[in-house]
């Protein structure tokens, strides 16, 4: 019997020896749910230091990393993800699109949108590709195309917020108010409310160009109570300067 649980034990200590990396990510991704990312990230950083991760983990941990601000930790994360995952699978695709926001924040918005439409042509058409995609378009000015793509994503998924409020954003790209003031209303009138700031500096400007200064300036102030990222399409400081220039 003894010798029994000495085996039993010897094996539950070679799985902890084995899964350590994992069983650290655990207490990582409790952090990161509850919307710590900071705190998450620490975290990862001893799991990956203990063991190694495995796919899924490392690309959240990459995720983190990007949306904390750690570019180049990012970029060298997920480079070394890329060689855990097949190709043509989920996290292979996932991973592809992460690499997006990487070259994005780098400045080549190009190459993003190469990356991302590579995903999408593969038939890998989930809502962050949609998400993303219709970002990296609106961003690039060409409001055609980031409309007729944007319709399409929310013709996919017209419940997520920020496909709704990319198409928002595209139309107004193109030039049609009401259209887009018509997309913008909807989406503030959700519960819940969109929780990033982009849908209410957005829609504020775009009230603010058309004569309504006042409700343009409540919704940019509103934005400011909305939580900021590096992966915020501007940052804080940006749109305290945006107000702080409507407001003269």
């Amino acid at each position: 019997m003894k010798f029994i649980w000495q085996i039993l034990l010897l094996v539950v200590i070679v799985f902890i020896i084995i899964k350590r990396a994992g069983i650290v990510a655990l207490f990582a991704k409790q952090k990161y749910a509850k919307g710590d990312y900071p705190g998450s990230l620490k975290i990862f950083n001893i799991a990956s230091k203990v063991g190694n991760l495995g796919a899924g983990d490392t690309i959240l941990f990459g995720y983190n990393c990007l949306r904390c601000g750690e570019l180049k930790a990012a970029k060298k994360i997920f480079s070394d993800a890329y060689m855990l995952t097949k190709p043509n699978t989920a996290d292979r695709y996932r991973l592809m699109s992460l690499q997006a926001l990487v070259s994005w924040k780098e400045g080549d918005l190009d190459s993003a949108i190469e990356k991302l439409e590579e995903v999408y042509d593969n038939d890998f058409r989930i809502t962050t590709i949609y998400q993303n995609l219709g970002i990296m378009y609106n961003l690039k000015g060409d409001g055609k195309k980031a409309v007729e793509f944007n319709e399409e994503a929310y013709d996919y998924n017209s419940d997520d917020n920020i496909i709704t409020d990319n198409l928002a954003e595209a139309y107004a790209i193109n030039g049609d108010y009401d259209k887009a003031r018509e997309i913008y209303e909807e989406l503030l009138k959700r519960d819940p409310e969109p929780r990033f700031p982009e849908a209410y500096y957005g829609f504020g400007e775009l009230l603010i160009k058309h004569g309504e200064k006042e409700r343009g300036i409540e919704l940019i102030e509103k934005s400011l109570d909305k939580p900021f990222s590096f992966l915020s399409l501007k940052s804080k400081q940006e749109i305290e300067k945006m107000l702080e220039d409507y407001k003269k």
